[in-house]
């Protein structure tokens, strides 16, 4: 029995610190929850730490629960296979969430199918490994390279898929850039968050990629693949969290307000009345023409109803 023990430190070990990430992940991703519910307390979403119970159950089992017996390193566990399952829905949910935003830019009934065959293809194939993992619980099943084929997949097509969102959706946004300043700020902050959420998702699943490449024989890929559902439900927080700020630049500046006594006609000199009307009367002008492009091009591609 013992020769059939894996070396401790890259399996084992890595776990321990992939689970350490995974909690401080939770813990940004609970904040990003409190802060939704504060700003949209109508919504519901779903949480993710129903992953992260099942993953802490596992390291539990073998630093804990079994300390000192040796044999137990030889397995699995149950938990450990299962936490692919809530994985791979939080993972589906927050890429459809992305794919929704790639239809109404794009209204490429084909291209967006195409991306959620991709999606719902990767989730199929964690499912199934997450089965084969629990009905054969052997620690050599996972070191045994007999999914290398399905992991380097998984890893491979998520990164591309994440990628692609990303810039399909900066693609398309850049489309909306006009004349006026305040649109385009606002479209150029949504470039930034859809470049940064993308990103962040795809690099960690390259990462996996690479780790296991690289590393076969040891679960430091599985240990990083811990972080990456956290990842994409903090991608999709971050999104939704930043539609309050993106809505106030839509909306004209509020007046000055005087804090001293009200001014009367008579105090204020006669170029300042007339320089302040025709500011006045300019910016009402520009909002006019802001709301009128904004109601009138962007309606049908959606982008109004996403900020």
């Amino acid at each position: 029995m013992t020769a059939d023990l894996p070396n401790v430190e890259p399996t084992y070990g890595a776990l321990l610190i992939g689970a350490f990430v995974a909690v401080f992940f939770q813990g940004i991703l609970t904040v990003q929850a409190y802060i939704y519910y504060e700003n949209f307390p109508e919504d519901e979403i779903l949480g993710g730490h129903r992953v992260l119970v099942l993953i802490c159950h596992s390291v539990y089992h073998y630093l804990a629960q079994n300390w000192g017996n040796v044999d137990a390193l030889a397995y699995s566990t149950v938990e450990l296979g299962l936490h692919l399952v809530p994985l791979t829905f939080a993972t589906l949910l927050c890429q459809g969430f992305f794919l929704r935003r790639v239809w109404r830019f794009s209204k490429q009934l084909i291209l967006t199918l195409i991306l959620a065959a991709a999606c719902l293809g990767t989730g199929i194939i964690d499912i199934v490994m997450s089965i084969q993992t629990i009905s054969n619980l052997s620690i050599s099943t996972v070191l045994s390279h007999k999914f290398s084929s399905e992991v380097i997949s998984v890893f491979a097509v998520g990164a591309t898929i994440d990628l692609a969102i990303a810039a399909i959706l900066c693609f398309y946004l850049r489309r909306e850039l006009t004349m006026f300043d305040r649109i385009n700020s606002l479209v150029a902050r949504l470039i930034q968050y859809t470049v940064a959420t993308g990103l962040v998702t795809s690099l960690l699943a390259l990462g996996c990629l690479i780790s296991y490449v690289a590393a076969p024989d040891t679960l430091i890929f599985m240990a990083m693949h811990f972080s990456l559902g956290r990842m994409y439900t903090n991608a999709l927080l971050a999104t939704l969290n930043s539609r309050k700020v993106l809505r106030t630049k839509l909306r004209p500046p509020s007046a000055l307000h005087w804090t001293g006594p009200r001014p009367t006609e008579h105090s204020v000199p006669t170029f300042a009345r007339q320089s302040e009307l025709a500011n006045q009367t300019t910016e009402d002008f520009e909002l006019k023409n802001v709301v009128e492009h904004t109601q009138t091009t962007t309606s049908s591609k959606g982008f109004e109803s996403e900020v």
